[in-house]
């Protein structure tokens, strides 16, 4: 039954979600119209092999932590993730949750799946971090960099030692115990504010300490597993700058790869360290006023901005509105109508 709610909740958000950004959804076809059809349906295909790619990245972190999966089992999974991250903003944390409960309705450890996710997080960006680096000494050494941009940059770092903070504390599985054992508090209290019954059993804070802890003991233990995951994390920011440049040639001409790394860097910067989901109304103006400031012509830095950003935020929200009752969630609620009927 919640599940069945949870989705149908999810469908009214996506129709709230589409009336309030129709401007920005004209606009998004608008520009791609202007641009050379070869290159945006480049970049578009650009944009599919890169989620496909990020999905394996998922893979290859549950790989690392021992919990089976399969790329075509978690591609609907990601797409839906980004969808609900669009649709219901609260740090990312719905569509990570997928993952979670996904590998739990496949009979996976869920804890176990958690320490995958933010192992994957943690290679994202850590396989992010020298292209940002290198698009920032590219405006340093310009003379363009500004205290804001460095500031982003200095955050998106934070949330990476963060990241690996939290996989640590999984080698201290009393003081993991602790911190779980508030978590099953708090969720208890907040469940009895509306006279429910915690969703969380008796021992699931001791138990999913054990896992994440042995979770996190098994990334040590599998150091090759390692390194293949943040590869795969650097071949998909390699796909996803291609998709850049090749927009960059539908609606400009070819630039060197100290702007082009300096605008990809400032983009995705932006849109993980903004407040607003997927950077929405700050990542497209910093990198706006980067290209500018690097020598790009004002009408072509915005239409290239907003194509890129259009892309990949609003494609894989479109595709993971649609695929979403093939996510194993949702699939648990559909059965149990078809059931209860």
């Amino acid at each position: 039954m919640k599940r069945r709610w949870l989705f149908w909740l999810l469908v009214v958000a996506f129709l709230v979600l589409i009336v309030s950004r129709v401007t920005e959804i004209s606009e998004l076809i608008d520009t791609l119209g202007q641009g050379r059809w070869e290159w945006v349906l480049a970049a578009a295909l650009a944009q599919m092999a890169y989620h496909t790619v990020y999905t394996g990245l998922f893979q290859s972190a549950f790989h690392v932590v021992d919990v089976e999966s399969q790329v075509k089992d978690l591609l609907p999974v990601r797409f839906a993730s980004l969808f609900v991250n669009a649709a219901v903003p609260i740090a990312n944390l719905g569509g990570t949750a997928l993952f979670m409960d996904d590998a739990a309705q496949r009979g996976e450890s869920a804890s176990r799946a958690a320490a995958g996710v933010v192992l994957a997080l943690l290679a994202d960006l850590g396989a992010f971090a020298p292209l940002m680096i290198v698009g920032l000494i590219y405006l340093g050494v310009r003379h363009t960099l500004q205290i804001y941009q460095a500031l982003g940059a200095g955050i998106v770092l934070l949330m990476a030692v963060g990241l690996g903070g939290l996989l640590l504390l999984g080698r201290w599985e009393e003081r993991l115990h602790r911190l779980f054992d508030r978590a099953q508090s708090l969720v208890g209290r907040v469940a009895g504010w509306f006279n429910w019954s915690s969703p969380l059993t008796e021992d699931w804070a001791e138990r999913s300490a054990t896992e994440f802890a042995d979770a996190a003991t098994a990334v040590a233990a599998h150091p090759w597993r390692l390194v293949r995951t943040f590869c795969v994390a650097l071949f998909g920011h390699l796909i996803n700058l291609a998709s850049l440049c090749v927009l960059v040639l539908a609606f400009y001409r070819p630039i060197g790869f100290g702007p082009l790394m300096a605008g990809y860097a400032m983009s995705l910067t932006f849109r993980i360290a903004s407040i607003t989901p997927q950077g929405v109304g700050v990542a497209e103006g910093v990198v706006v006023i980067a290209y500018i400031s690097l020598g790009m012509p004002a009408a072509k830095a915005t239409a290239v901005t907003l194509a890129f950003h259009g892309l990949s935020v609003w494609l894989p929200v479109l595709i993971g509105f649609l695929v979403l009752r093939q996510v194993k969630t949702f699939q648990a609620a559909r059965h149990a109508r078809t059931e209860a009927q």
